[in-house]
C-alpha cells in the first residue's frame, strides 16, 4: 500500500511539473494588438511655431487608426493600417490620410511608414530594455528604451501596466534646441499616448532681444478603442 501511495505521489508531482512547464511566459505580445478590424481613435493637440511669420498656431483634431486587412509580403503576414483624420472636433467626418503597414512576431514589431521601417517594440517587454529602432533601415542608430511600467490615467481612463518608451531626449545646455519623444503602450490597446517636441530657439544675443521659436509640440492621446 505504501508503494502505491509513493507511485501516486510522484505521478501527481510529475504532472504538476509538466503543467508548469507547459504554461507559456507572457512576453507582452498584447501590447500591440494585431487583429483585423481593431481600431483606435485619438485626440491630437499640436502647437506649431513659425519663425518666418513669428506666429504660433494651434491645431486640434481626431485620428482614427483601423487594422483593415492582412496581406502577405515575402511569405510573411502583415496587417495594413488605414489612418484617417479630421480637423473638426465637433463633427467626426473621417477623411483618408495615408496607409501604412506593420509586421509583428514573437521578437519585435516593425512599422513601415512612408517607406521607412522602424522597430517600435521588442519582446519580451521589460523595464530598461533598449534597442536600435533603425536596425531595419539605413539611418543612424537611434536607441529606444522602456523606462517605466506603471499605471497611467489618460483622458479619465486608468490603464494598468503601461510601458513608456523613450525614443529621444536631447537638449543643449543653452536650450536652443530641444527634441523630446516618448510613446506609451497599454496591454490589449496598443499606443495610448504619444508626445513629441522638436523646437529650436533663435536669438541674436543682444540685450532685450526676443527669442523666436521654430518647430512643433504634439500630443496624441487615446479616446476610444475596440473591435468592429
Amino acid at each position: 500500500m505504501k508503494g502505491i501511495c509513493l507511485i501516486l505521489f510522484f505521478s501527481i508531482a510529475l504532472l504538476c511539473c509538466k503543467k508548469e512547464e507547459a504554461t507559456p511566459k507572457d512576453i507582452g505580445l498584447n501590447y500591440y494588438p494585431a487583429s483585423v478590424d481593431f481600431y483606435r481613435i485619438y485626440k491630437v493637440d499640436s502647437i506649431v511655431f513659425n519663425d518666418f511669420t513669428e506666429s504660433t498656431d494651434t491645431f486640434r483634431y481626431y485620428v482614427k487608426e483601423t487594422h483593415s486587412e492582412i496581406y502577405t509580403v515575402d511569405n510573411e503576414n502583415r496587417t495594413r493600417v488605414l489612418e484617417q483624420y479630421k480637423s473638426n472636433l465637433n463633427d467626426k467626418f473621417w477623411i483618408d490620410r495615408f496607409t501604412w503597414s506593420f509586421q509583428k512576431d514573437n521578437f519585435s514589431v516593425e512599422e513601415n511608414k512612408r517607406n521607412l521601417t522602424k522597430v517600435v517594440l521588442i519582446f519580451p517587454v521589460d523595464e530598461n530594455v533598449s534597442w536600435n529602432s533603425n536596425v531595419r533601415n539605413t539611418l543612424d542608430s537611434e536607441e529606444y528604451q522602456i523606462v517605466s511600467i506603471e499605471s497611467e490615467t489618460i483622458n479619465g481612463t486608468v490603464f494598468n501596466d503601461v510601458i513608456t518608451i523613450e525614443q529621444f531626449n536631447e537638449t543643449d545646455p543653452l536650450q536652443l534646441n530641444t527634441e523630446i519623444g516618448e510613446v506609451k503602450f497599454a496591454p490589449n490597446v496598443g499606443l495610448v499616448r504619444k508626445y513629441e517636441k522638436r523646437v529650436k530657439r533663435f536669438t541674436t544675443g543682444e540685450v532685450n532681444d526676443v527669442p523666436v521659436d521654430s518647430g512643433f509640440v504634439l500630443t496624441k492621446q487615446i479616446e476610444e478603442y475596440g473591435q468592429y
